[in-house]
């Protein structure tokens, strides 16, 4: 599947985009990629394809290195072969369980095997690539945890020598705040997660972005290609669905949202490089933080909203945005590890690195101003100028206000 960026008034000249060869290419053979994250960690991938492989080519493309400088810390190798518990926590699909040498989470017909140690993972090609990824990243958060950095799911923009971060839930609006910053002149330092520091610093991230369609309706200058016309006429009639039938509603709309995402959506999700999309924009590695916006979906409004919030609502809010993102899964992984596995120390592991992170979030937050934005839920910004209100509230975070969506 391929992006494309045209400018709007000279599509024919103006057009970048990237492609990724997919699943249509799948190797024979296993390859190796390995990943080296700040030299803080090297993580070597093993793949043939499966959905952890091609996710983290795409996500991690930054930090693919063909010379790492160091033996791989953690190693992560699809797998083919099965898997046969001693002790097994949970229902016979969906459990926790111990090997005697592995300690394992499995989804129905896919698992992850993990070695004592936090260092080898086995994973079967369909296994969720998030449900290693956190726990990858988690061995980087502690490295920099112990200099006084943290982890928050947040987007991240510098726009007329101010630099403001946009922690929020999934869904409430991090890629379309940014997309519309970046459009107006504005560089990067992530459009997801990245990195804080109790000195008041901010280190980019640069992950790629996963668009949505919800993303490209919005940006009418991005432009979404497929291979094939079989892959358009899935997509479209995947997004008309999407569009026009209640997730909440009657029994026979949730029977057809679910075949609709069995059948026609795609299991695995396109990162695209910033950089590629908007090419005036550059990465901002490392910047001190000015400003810090929560962004909150607020379903019944028409207007977004920016108030100024105190250091503990902050805290309260980013405590709730870091548990649902990772926290709570990583939680619930290491209490079951423990349980299984003699002198399971990792519960004890995360505790640490959950209160180090918290006290370098209360200093940020003390010496930087905090706002909490209520923003409309819309599929598409353009037509409410949400774009352009965001815009307006960022440049003007000196004093809380209110913008008006036009209709």
């Amino acid at each position: 599947m391929q992006y494309t960026r045209t400018d709007e008034h000279d599509e024919s000249d103006d057009c970048l985009s990237r492609s990724d060869a997919g699943p249509a290419s799948i190797e024979v053979a296993m390859n190796q990629r390995s990943y080296d994250f700040f030299g803080d960690v090297v993580v070597t991938v093993l793949g043939a394809g499966g959905r952890t492989s091609r996710q983290y080519r795409k996500m991690y493309d930054q930090f693919e290195t063909d010379t790492p400088a160091n033996d791989p810390d953690i190693v992560i190798e699809e797998t083919t072969e099965e898997v046969h518990a001693e002790i097994v926590l949970g229902d016979p699909s969906d459990h926790y369980a111990w090997t005697g040498d592995e300690f394992v989470i499995r989804n129905g017909a896919d698992f992850i095997a993990v070695t004592p140690g936090w260092q080898h993972f086995r994973v079967t090609r369909g296994f969720e690539p998030f449900y290693s990824i956190y726990p990858v990243e988690f061995r980087i958060r502690q490295q920099r945890a112990a200099r006084q950095q943290a982890l928050i799911h947040a987007s991240g923009v510098r726009l007329d020598g101010q630099t403001t971060l946009f922690p929020a839930w999934r869904g409430a609006g991090k890629t379309n705040t940014l997309l519309s910053l970046l459009r107006e002149g504005a560089d990067f330092l992530s459009d997801d997660r990245l990195w804080v520091g109790a000195d008041g610093t901010a280190v980019g991230y640069p992950l790629g972005v996963n668009l949505q369609p919800f993303n490209i309706e919005s940006f009418p200058e991005i432009k979404r290609q497929h291979d094939t016309e079989r892959d358009r006429l899935c997509s479209e009639l995947h997004k008309a669905i999407d569009e026009r039938v209640d997730r909440t509603g009657s029994f026979p709309e949730t029977a057809l949202n679910f075949l609709n995402e069995t059948f026609l959506g795609d299991d695995s999700r396109d990162f695209t490089n910033i950089s590629d999309l908007y090419p005036r924009a550059e990465y901002v590695e490392q910047s001190t933080v000015d400003n810090v916006v929560f962004l909150q979906t607020a379903p019944n409004a028409d207007t977004i909203t920016v108030e100024g919030i105190s250091t503990d609502t902050a805290m309260s809010a980013t405590s709730s945005i870091c548990n649902f993102e990772w926290d709570g899964r990583l939680r619930e992984y290491f209490h079951a590890y423990d349980s299984l596995v003699d002198d399971g120390s990792m519960v004890a592991a995360l505790d640490a690195v959950v209160e180090q992170e918290r006290a370098t979030f209360r200093e940020l937050f003390d010496d930087v101003a905090t706002y909490r934005a209520h923003i409309p839920r819309t599929r598409d910004w353009g037509d409410h100028n949400l774009d352009t209100a965001i815009v307006e509230a960022v440049e003007s975070l000196d004093s809380p206000r209110v913008i008006q969506a036009m209709d």
